[in-house]
């Protein structure tokens, strides 16, 4: 019976998998959002592209982007600094990294809710029947549909955070975990910065 259990127990150390199940279901969901927001801005310039010149709506991006944008890299500094302290199975360190970036992505949310709150106050709202350009409506899906997955990714940090803190946690195991996270929360980042650009570029 111990056999048995030992040998169930071996089959589930990441040391047997070629990419862990955790790593390879991560991948798979991060192609899918690459496909939904390649799709939305392939969408964007589409319907954009058909819009005759003098109904083209252009808007000044929320000037708490800017700092968004700087709070989303730093964070992703912060992150990989908690990786690299995993690594060097340094529980204190990457546990106060995590907890930083943790907080700056909260600050990140913050951020958004208020480059929403910006935009109606200028009157750009999410639906305007009376404009051909939907541009503004596309910014709100755009920058709302990233900030449902950073809350995603938020979680996701809290979840580590609680999990490694203990001491029962095997390092391989953490420094695992560490990974996945990271790699989740670097994407949103760069997924961030492509979204940032592209909005910027086509409101010119």
């Amino acid at each position: 019976m111990n056999k048995i259990m030992a040998s169930s127990s071996a089959d589930f150390s990441p040391k047997n998998y070629i990419v862990h199940p955790y790593k390879s279901n991560l991948w798979l969901f991060i192609i899918t959002v690459v496909m939904i927001f390649g799709g939305l801005t392939s969408a964007y310039l589409v319907a954009r592209a058909s819009i005759p010149v003098q109904s083209k709506v252009y808007f000044e991006l929320p000037a708490i982007l800017w700092l968004n944008l700087a709070i989303i890299l730093i964070s992703s500094v912060t992150m990989r600094y908690a990786v690299m302290q995993s690594y060097a199975n340094n529980t204190r360190n990457s546990s106060l990294a995590l907890l930083v970036t943790f907080v700056l992505g909260l600050l990140f949310l913050g951020g958004q809710l208020g480059a929403f709150a910006n935009m109606i106050d200028r009157g750009y709202y999410l639906v305007n029947p009376a404009q051909k350009d939907q541009s503004v409506a596309f910014f709100y899906v755009f920058v709302g549909l990233h900030a449902v997955h950073v809350v995603g990714a938020v979680l996701v940090l809290l979840y580590t955070i609680i999990k490694t803190s203990g001491r029962a946690f095997k390092p391989g195991n953490r420094v695992m975990t560490f990974e996945v996270a990271a790699t989740f929360w670097h994407f949103l980042g760069l997924l961030w910065v492509y979204l940032f650009v592209f909005l910027l570029l086509t409101q010119r």
